[in-house]
């Protein structure tokens, strides 16, 4: 029979270099998976906020009503005749009163109806908007209502953590965590300062201060998005669309926050990030519209897909 002769160690071929190729290719992807790995994690954590701020107790679908007060007097309850209507059976027919005169707002309780702020029972109170800092929340029932300043329109928007809005929800679909959508960017602050008017969903419209541009490149096309500069959570705010909107995202357009650039002026855009406005869950919101300056001629396709029913 025929015998297959051992390799001698002169013509053995050499397998350290090989072991060592195979060694750092194995570490380059335990690398590279320890650097994905936290990312997705992150994003994992972030989506679930995001839920959370959508279908919470607090979140966007407990939102029960927006009503804009015309000048005068005007009845709140659950009652059929109140022109501020709250959802049948959560308050009592008849709740009080809201007087308008110019931007001023007074409420005034119905006799014997519990109405509380901050827990303490209320009588008539001027109200406290929500520009700026925190409005007065009155809570009456299971319901809690407020009111808001849009330039001079004033309207009382109300909360109920039984709406159906709130019912319906199961999450928000996105697509799938890419690393390709994240890229760098240089910062243009605006000087001199500069406005932009950002009109909203409601027919309003209000200048904005522009903080700057973001410049990148995606595909080796040059793009540019403007930001404003959001004081809550110290970071920069983007209103953008793109050609997916009204298709396969909301069609009113997404927001996107991103880091403030360092000291050499550079930070990134991570449209994984990229999510949808409040008005792609409830009618009752006021959201902004991405000015024309910033709609990208391309698909982001990356971030927050339009809810069920939209776009």
């Amino acid at each position: 029979m025929d015998r297959i002769e051992p390799t001698s160690s002169a013509t053995r071929p050499p397998r350290r270099p090989i072991l060592a190729i195979a060694v750092l290719v194995l570490a380059l992807l335990a690398d590279a998976a320890c650097r994905v790995r936290p990312a997705v994690d992150d994003h994992a954590a972030w989506k679930a906020a995001r839920a959370e701020s959508i279908g919470g107790p607090e979140g966007w679908t407990t939102l029960a009503g927006l009503h804009w007060l015309s000048e005068g007097t005007q009845t709140i309850g659950s009652g059929p005749a109140c022109g501020v209507k709250l959802p049948v059976g959560s308050a009592p027919e008849i709740v009080g009163t809201l007087v308008r005169s110019g931007t001023r707002v007074r409420f005034e309780p119905a006799p014997g109806v519990d109405v509380r702020l901050r827990g303490i029972a209320v009588g008539g109170i001027d109200l406290k908007s929500d520009a700026p800092g925190k409005p007065d929340e009155l809570v009456v029932g299971r319901v809690r209502f407020w009111m808001l300043a849009r330039g001079e329109r004033r309207a009382i928007r109300v909360r109920d953590p039984e709406t159906p809005e709130r019912r319906a929800f199961h999450g928000i679909p996105t697509h799938a965590h890419d690393a390709c959508w994240v890229f760098p960017a240089r910062w243009e602050p605006a000087v001199p300062p500069r406005q932009i008017r950002i009109a909203d969903v409601t027919g309003g419209s209000a200048m904005e201060n522009v903080a700057g541009t973001l410049v990148f490149e995606i595909e080796g096309r040059s793009m540019r998005l403007e930001a404003l500069e959001d004081p809550e959570t110290h970071d920069l705010w983007v209103l953008f669309g793109d050609t997916t909107s009204g298709r396969t995202t909301y069609g009113s357009g997404r927001f996107l926050h991103v880091q403030m650039p360092g000291q050499d002026g550079r930070t990134k855009i991570d449209f994984n990030r990229a999510y949808n406005p409040p008005c792609a869950f409830t009618r009752h919101a006021t959201c902004p519209l991405p000015p024309r300056e910033n709609w990208l001629p391309i698909a982001v396709n990356a971030g927050e897909l339009a809810p069920a029913g939209h776009p």
